[in-house]
């Protein structure tokens, strides 16, 4: 899961999650059978680059 701020969509930093949330969400994404493991990142998005890690 990558959670981002940004004002243009060309740049962006990652956007912190409080604790529940981030619970909450990896019970729901790891409830999908085939859904192994759920991460969380924390980087920022180099210029151009919207799609996933």
């Amino acid at each position: 899961v990558r959670v981002v701020e940004s004002e243009d969509a060309m740049t962006a930093d990652w956007f912190e999650l409080d604790r529940e949330a981030l619970e909450e969400l990896s019970k729901r994404i790891s409830a999908i059978p085939q859904v192994s493991m759920v991460t969380y990142a924390i980087t920022t998005k180099p210029p151009s680059t919207i799609e996933p890690c």
